[in-house]
């Protein structure tokens, strides 16, 4: 581990500030938007109304699962080493994003297969 004590007390305050938003916007979601039908209007407008609120609550779930990951990373002192390749996730990195498990160079091509593979999804169909 390359963190010294001020950057790990730095990244765990941070992450602990994640997580205590990430926990009040789970508990404030309400699992009856899911559920949204009024019986009257138009159906397509309660499907886009359920789409979006479970879209919200995948998206703070993802980012629950991200922020438990970085938790765990930090406490086994292994924060700063890229999951891909085992290089030194610079400090600054972290500080910018604070659930970073990549480095820069594996994190963009991580990006660029997923935007390839998105892509390739699309013009198959």
């Amino acid at each position: 581990m390359s963190l010294n004590n001020d950057q790990h007390a730095a990244l765990k305050s941070k992450l602990d500030l994640m997580k205590q938003e990430i926990q009040t916007e789970l508990r404030q979601h309400n699992p009856d938007l899911l559920r949204h039908d009024s019986g009257e209007g138009d159906g397509a407008i309660n499907d886009v109304l359920n789409h979006d609120a479970m879209s919200k609550y995948l998206h703070q779930h993802a980012e629950w699962q991200s922020l438990q990951r970085a938790q765990a990373r930090l406490s086994e002192n292994i924060a700063d080493i890229c999951r891909e390749c085992g290089t030194t996730i610079p400090y600054a990195r972290l500080e910018a994003e604070p659930t970073a498990e990549r480095c820069i160079k594996c994190q963009s091509a991580l990006e660029a297969d997923d935007q390839r593979l998105h892509i390739h999804s699309h013009s198959s169909m």
